[in-house]
């Protein structure tokens, strides 16, 4: 079932790209550089083990160390640097979805993570009755029907006469098609078209 009651309110806000600044030069990246003399002082994003595996691309950058192992404040910036949720300051996840949709928007894991997880959340889908058991949809500004899906009920619109919890696997079949937008005026959304949910569905049969 589609509306036009919500027109251009299911399109998400881009974000804005992220630039990091010079990092602030600490104490004990002090006393690492006095141990390095004529090296390196690389910054990690701060959501790593600087002591553990850390992929290339959460490298902040680096500065240089001197031959009496004093930083250089030259800060040289990773053109690669991918931040995570923790340096975007995105909110604490409540959820598993939460959580991997952060991940997505960062570039850290993959759209295509994104069905197999949406099936085992809770979502709460908007409702004319407490007792309805079928899912709305709402025109987008380019005419596609978007079905809106929540990942924790404070998000819902406070405009809507009701929201109902439904599992997200018992939601794909009644999407007649249509594509889930998931926390669409949230800070990080996304949009998953249903063929994906319909394909991790089967794809869990053949496992």
């Amino acid at each position: 079932m589609a509306q036009r009651d919500e027109a251009d309110r299911l399109l998400p806000n881009p974000q804005p790209e992220h630039k990091p600044g010079k990092p602030k030069i600490t104490e004990e990246m002090r006393a690492n550089a006095r141990a390095n003399p004529n090296s390196w002082l690389y910054v990690i994003d701060e959501a790593f083990d600087p002591h553990g595996p850390v992929p290339s691309w959460a490298v902040v950058g680096a500065y240089p160390v001197n031959g009496s192992g004093d930083i250089v404040e030259d800060f040289h910036p990773n053109d690669r640097y991918r931040p995570s949720p923790k340096a975007l300051g995105f909110p604490e996840p409540r959820n598993d979805l939460e959580r991997l949709l952060q991940l997505v928007r960062t570039n850290h894991r993959p759209a295509s993570d994104l069905p197999p997880v949406i099936l085992d959340a809770t979502l709460f889908v908007y409702a004319l009755a407490p007792m309805q058991r079928t899912v709305i949809g709402f025109h987008n500004t380019d005419g596609r029907v978007l079905v809106p899906a929540y990942t924790a009920k404070s998000l819902v619109p406070p405009e809507w006469p009701h929201a109902r919890a439904v599992l997200g696997r018992d939601m794909v079949p009644l999407l007649a098609g249509h594509a889930v937008a998931i926390n669409p005026h949230d800070v990080v959304t996304a949009v998953v078209p249903a063929e994906h949910l319909v394909a991790a569905l089967e794809q869990e049969q053949k496992d």
